[in-house]
């Protein structure tokens, strides 16, 4: 019984001697790594850190520019900050694939950056990352901007608008990436493209396109319609590709009445009318229609 309790003891003693020398073992360890493993475990905290619901920002990359088939901490974070902004919806897996490429791309869109895929280093700058010392590549000449024209009826357009003035928003979300439906109804998805809009580009996140929205997406709002003598067919979306067929540029439109494709907009009842009879000579049921706002609720 003694021996088997000198040696619980002993054991006892091994025990606590070792939990003691651990922290001198981790710490004389840590004073021999060098300075490249430190600054890879550096960008590898930054994104673990960003895990945990902490703002991406002000992060140190050991890599000035990244691309498909790239992998490790830096584009780690890269896709934690693309997740964050609604731009990844895939597992952080480090490994810069289609996804990631795709992500960027649309991310260089809504900034009007050269939407290559490639998160160069201007890229990497404007979503506000940090180059640890040492880090490689240089920044491109950044691009002109590509926003195109446009305008909107009304200075606010929210879940519940339809119309032209939603139309063309939906188009320029899919223009810069974001995926919508384009119906000319502002429902949940578009409410959704907006708030991906909005986070990226820094502003209000609301899912309501307000007029500073609309102005950085490059509209130019309209206090009244403009061409408001609208060529209507009316039909729904299994007449619009042989609609289309004639008239390239038609859409699924809304009014107080219902839904119509729209095949045209005028100043003037004169050529609304003209474009109505060759949609009719095509067997269309067709009209014109007098549209006195740009957007209905």
């Amino acid at each position: 019984m003694k021996q088997l309790t000198v040696r619980a003891i002993g054991w006892g003693v091994l025990t606590t001697m070792t939990l003691v020398q651990l922290p001198v073992l981790a710490a004389a360890e840590s004073v021999n790594r060098t300075a490249d493993q430190s600054a890879s475990q550096s960008a590898s905290h930054a994104a673990t850190a960003a895990s945990d619901g902490s703002l991406l920002l002000a992060v140190g990359l050991t890599r000035r520019s990244l691309r498909q088939g790239d992998a490790g901490a830096d584009v780690r974070a890269l896709q934690l900050y693309l997740g964050r902004n609604g731009l990844y919806p895939f597992q952080v897996d480090g490994i810069y694939g289609q996804e990631t490429a795709d992500g960027v791309a649309t991310y260089q869109r809504i900034r009007d950056l050269p939407a290559t895929g490639i998160a160069d280093e201007e890229t990497l700058r404007d979503m506000e990352f940090e180059f640890l010392p040492g880090s490689n590549a240089s920044a491109p000449t950044r691009a002109a901007s590509n926003n195109a024209g446009g305008s909107v009826a009304s200075d606010t357009l929210g879940p519940g608008s339809t119309g032209s003035s939603v139309t063309a928003l939906q188009q320029r979300l899919n223009d810069l990436g974001i995926p919508v439906f384009v119906d000319g109804v502002y429902g949940f998805e578009t409410q959704q493209g907006i708030r991906t809009y909005q986070r990226v580009q820094g502003l209000a996140v609301t899912g309501t396109a307000d007029r500073e929205t609309l102005s950085s997406m490059g509209f130019s709002v309209s206090n009244r319609p403009s061409r408001p003598y609208i060529s209507a067919v009316i039909g729904d979306e299994s007449d619009l590709a042989s609609i289309r067929e004639i008239f390239p540029e038609a859409f699924i439109d809304r009014e107080r009445g219902g839904r119509f494709i729209n095949i045209g907009s005028f100043d003037s009842r004169s050529p609304a009318e003209a474009r109505v009879d060759v949609a009719a000579a095509r067997g269309f049921n067709a009209r014109v229609i007098y549209r006195r706002r740009g957007f209905f609720l």
